[in-house]
């Protein structure tokens, strides 16, 4: 039995590692353990609850709770707050409890009836889920009623969202104005009519998939068309594309594939730059204490597998060039630090040295699969100096290039 008066729920991390829980907690719990029927009840009041993620944190809500266990049935009731206002409410009950000496396992494969009526911000859940490499934020409106059980439940209900923004930290895409219905049909969340904004007057649209069983690991299934979209958004390389992308997962990962046409692009020689990443040790230790919690698993990463094709409009500058080029590439690997390959074909350009424009005759870029994203150039620029035909071959990577030079009549 224990009281609890503004206790940080930081601490749950001595048992449970990596929750990224924060806020504080008051209120009174009860439980007693016989051995074989665990039973309890719960009075809670959580301020300032967030859940952090890799980037951001969840936006702080307050949450009044009530809950109950028995030998037979497990039930909780919550109100959800922000600033006051009542954004959301739930309310479960699991009976008749199954038989077995995990209490967690009977909770989770018990017979369900819920509740949820949610109207907030989209953050907030999204940070449940786990998924860490975008986040979606803005207002959602939620209303469900779950049957089956938590393990693999069974939901009738409706989502709608407005105006939500969708944000990737690893390609810089950002999708504004999102907006989408959807509809629960079993443990599936249906999302159709999304559609959303990218800078510059692109557009998305599409339809999804969510399977919120935790026995099938949360897959995700959505299908993105994309119209002029500004999906790649980064210091060294920028792409405005037009077609379709799918995202599929598990709940371990996922792979974002698709066929696309490049409406307009950019990449910059000699500012290629590698996502730092921390070492993984292999570490067998012995004799480790028996009462040490297990880390939760790293959550897998998500793969790319694009193919990316492009007649014109992919300017390339750095180096000395302000050029144009036609692309056809493809784009595999880690989405944190993917790898391209395939090349680039010279449209026009101009490459300037020692104070004068050459125009280039021909060129390729070819791009070899480098992490860093670091191409190697085979680029021919000449020039009618005084009578004389002078040219220029850069050869060698975008990071490393090698100059010569040549001349009719030869100079030194």
């Amino acid at each position: 039995e224990s009281d609890l008066e503004n206790i940080p729920l930081s601490l749950l991390e001595l048992g449970w590692p990596d929750l990224g829980l924060g806020g504080r907690a008051s209120g009174h719990l009860v439980y007693r353990d016989s051995g074989s029927t665990p039973s309890g009840d719960a009075q809670l009041r959580l301020r300032g609850f967030t859940r952090a993620g890799l980037t951001d944190n969840s936006a702080p809500i307050d949450i009044a709770l009530n809950a109950g266990l028995t030998a037979n049935s497990a039930a909780v009731r919550a109100v959800v707050e922000r600033g006051g206002v009542v954004i959301g409410r739930i309310q479960g009950r699991t009976s008749p409890l199954p038989a077995g000496p995990d209490i967690i396992a009977r909770i989770t494969h018990a017979p369900l009836l819920a509740q949820l009526r949610y109207s907030g911000e989209a953050g907030t859940l999204w940070r449940l889920t786990g998924i860490e490499n975008f986040t979606l934020s803005g207002p959602v409106t939620v209303a469900a009623d779950a049957t089956g059980t938590l393990a693999d439940p069974s939901i009738r209900g409706v989502v709608r969202t407005s105006n939500a923004r969708f944000e990737s930290f690893v390609t810089g895409t950002v999708v504004t104005g999102i907006s989408a219905n959807g509809r629960f049909d079993g443990s599936r969340l249906q999302l159709r009519n999304i559609s959303g904004q990218t800078a510059g007057g692109g557009t998305v649209t599409g339809e999804g998939d969510f399977d919120l069983a935790a026995a099938r690991g949360f897959a995700m299934d959505m299908r993105i068309n994309a119209a002029n979209a500004l999906l790649i958004d980064r210091d060294d390389l920028v792409a405005r594309v037009s077609g379709l992308t799918r995202l599929q997962s598990d709940g371990a990962g996922g792979v974002i594939s698709g066929n696309l046409t490049l409406d307009s692009g950019r990449f910059q020689l000699g500012r290629a730059t590698a996502i730092d990443a921390l070492p993984v040790i292999r570490v067998v230790e012995v004799n480790a204490p028996a009462d040490r919690p297990t880390p939760r698993a790293s959550f897998a990463p998500w793969r790319l597998a694009l193919n990316v094709r492009g007649r014109s409009r992919f300017i390339v500058t750095g180096l000395g060039l302000d050029s144009e080029w036609s692309t056809n590439v493809a784009v595999r690997g880690d989405a944190t630090n993917f790898a391209i390959t395939g090349a680039a074909q010279l449209v026009r350009g101009d490459y300037m040295f020692a104070g004068r424009r050459f125009a280039l005759e021909s060129g390729t870029i070819r791009f070899t699969g480098s992490t860093p994203v670091d191409p190697v150039l085979d680029i021919v620029a000449v020039d009618d100096i005084a009578g004389i035909d002078a040219s220029i071959r850069v050869r060698g990577t975008g990071l490393h290039p090698e100059i010569t030079f040549a001349s009719v009549p030869a100079l030194p």
